[in-house]
């Protein structure tokens, strides 16, 4: 069979649903599904999801998939996955999860990494020393938010220690993946990265470091052995092959948490290209030549999919999620006051009412900090809120404030993003759901001041990413290929007219987080 005639199914795992798409080893779509899957919010910060619904969620969407594509099962030569990142799942030896996934958005684990971070003398919360030695070998520190692998362990063995002790290995959601295709317990260099207990200075030669692993205080029996994204692990299990209809040597691909298969599915692989994605989350994120930290930004070039590349990746905690929050809370919300039914073209709902509505939406500031902030400041407390309402202002000026507020804090993390890289980025490629929205790409090139290209099919971005990370694994493509073969929608041009009017409401924004961080952290530390 030729590369031409051979096709990849790929998974992307987010937060609120699975995708599962048919590509060519190229990289272009042929069909895709998908399925929502839950997600748990507890007390005191816990955000939790079942392992077992993600597989369910993964093989339905795969099966109805392959039941409607016309390309014949026997073509189907790989299986790559895209998942969310810094999630923990614990499991026995046979692979058996010992409680629900503990997700990115948890924060109960903070206190144990803030004990294990600090000492006598610290800066930005960690002591000199320790802090010194976790950027020279991993580019970064754990995250005093507790919102990573490190502090999700910490959380297990100090609240659950009966779990702890069952525990065989601490799986990132990818590597669970992984684990149910191939029957492996396997990472990547670019999921092991939120662990922090890995010398990465040489992103070909990712390794365990002894001192680091001594400092987490966690068992280093329990980390999987580490590969490459583009490694080739082997045949997908019998059952699984089986059950999804597709040749018992189907080869599984070990793929990239989210933020790398992206920056490969959005076509900006070049050194200091840049891409943001806009989904329920939100980050700016570029490849680079070199290692380099920047803590006080919460910022760092780390190993990615690209074997001899670091990658910039700065997050932005709530993006398209503060769209959907306006949505179920506040315009279509089932209570006693109100009882309709959210159309099904919800989005393109929202983008109707937004582009009727003028830049600076007569005067409402909306702050996107529904679950606290990662980037450039990594802060826990900080909320979001609607600012500067008055009598006059309508639904509509929300819904377009949301959108102005997620740019204006993108435009907040490009300022450092940019310095870190030493030039300007543009023009800058946007990817996700919310960059379906024509509305909300010339926002992000107005507030932002740079040209914003899209890529088609930009939903299918991390799916894509997979895909071409498995295409390179199987020696179908290069990288260097793959750059060229991305296609785009259109390209959004700065809008002059609304310069000065962008560059004071971004003024006041950042004074929004300082005048209000105090405020924030009071009310949410003791939950006054």
């Amino acid at each position: 069979m030729s590369s031409k005639d051979q096709r990849i199914l790929a998974i992307d795992l987010g937060t609120s649903s699975v995708k599962v798409g048919l590509f060519s080893t190229d990289g272009e779509a042929i069909g895709w599904e998908r399925e929502p899957v839950p997600l748990y919010l507890l007390p005191n910060g816990g955000a939790e999801q079942d392992p077992a619904e993600w597989w369910r969620a993964i093989t339905t969407a795969a099966k109805r998939l392959l039941a409607k594509s016309p390309v014949p099962r026997e073509d189907v030569v790989a299986v790559c996955a895209s998942t969310q990142g810094y999630g923990l799942v614990p499991v026995d030896r046979e692979g058996n999860c010992l409680m629900r996934a503990i997700l990115w958005l948890d924060t109960r684990g903070a206190e144990y990494t803030r004990r294990l971070a600090g000492g006598l003398i610290r800066i930005a919360g960690y002591d000199v020393y320790k802090l010194a030695q976790w950027i020279r070998l991993t580019g970064g520190a754990p995250l005093l938010s507790g919102k990573d692998n490190f502090g999700h362990a910490l959380f297990i063995k100090h609240q659950l220690p009966q779990i702890y002790d069952k525990t065989f290995k601490f799986l990132d959601v990818l590597d669970y993946c992984d684990f149910r295709l191939t029957g492996k317990f396997v990472t990547t260099g670019d999921s092991v990265v939120s662990r922090w207990v890995t010398d990465n200075r040489d992103p070909e030669s990712i390794r365990y470091h002894d001192d680091l692993i001594k400092r987490s205080t966690l068992d280093r029996a329990k980390f999987p052995d580490i590969v490459r994204s583009i490694d080739v692990l082997g045949p997908l299990l019998p059952h699984v092959a089986d059950d999804l209809g597709l040749k018992r040597n189907t080869q599984v691909v070990a793929g990239a948490f989210d933020v790398p298969a992206a920056a490969i599915g959005s076509g900006a692989l070049d050194d200091y290209a840049a891409h943001i994605y806009l989904g329920t989350s939100s980050w700016i994120a570029a490849h680079l030549p070199f290692k380099k930290t920047d803590l006080f930004s919460s910022m760092a070039s780390v190993p990615c999919a690209i074997p001899d590349r670091f990658l910039l990746m700065a997050a932005q905690e709530t993006a398209g999620g503060a769209l959907t929050w306006l949505r179920d809370n506040i315009l279509y919300h089932h209570d006693a006051l109100l009882n309709v039914d959210t159309p099904d073209d919800y989005f393109a709902a929202l983008n109707a009412v937004a582009e009727q509505v003028p830049a600076g939406c007569h005067g409402v500031m909306f702050t996107p900090w529904l679950y606290g902030e990662r980037a450039p400041v990594d802060d826990g407390w900080i909320r979001a809120g609607i600012h500067n309402l008055s009598l006059g202002n309508t639904r509509a000026d929300l819904v377009r404030a949301v959108m102005e507020g997620v740019a204006f804090n993108t435009r907040w993390i490009l300022g450092p993003v940019e310095k870190f890289c030493g030039r300007v980025q543009s023009p800058i490629h946007m990817i996700g759901g919310g960059a379906s929205s024509s509305v909300w790409c010339q926002i992000h090139a107005d507030v932002l001041d740079r040209s914003i290209r899209q890529v088609k099919d930009p939903m299918l971005a991390n799916a894509r990413g997979a895909a071409l990370i498995a295409s390179v694994g199987l020696g179908c493509v290069t990288f260097e290929q793959a750059a060229k073969l991305t296609k785009y929608e259109n390209e959004y041009k700065p809008n002059p007219d609304n310069r000065e009017l962008y560059d004071k409401r971004f003024a006041e924004f950042v004074n929004l987080y300082k005048q209000n961080r105090k405020i924030h952290e009071r009310l949410n530390r003791g939950q006054l």
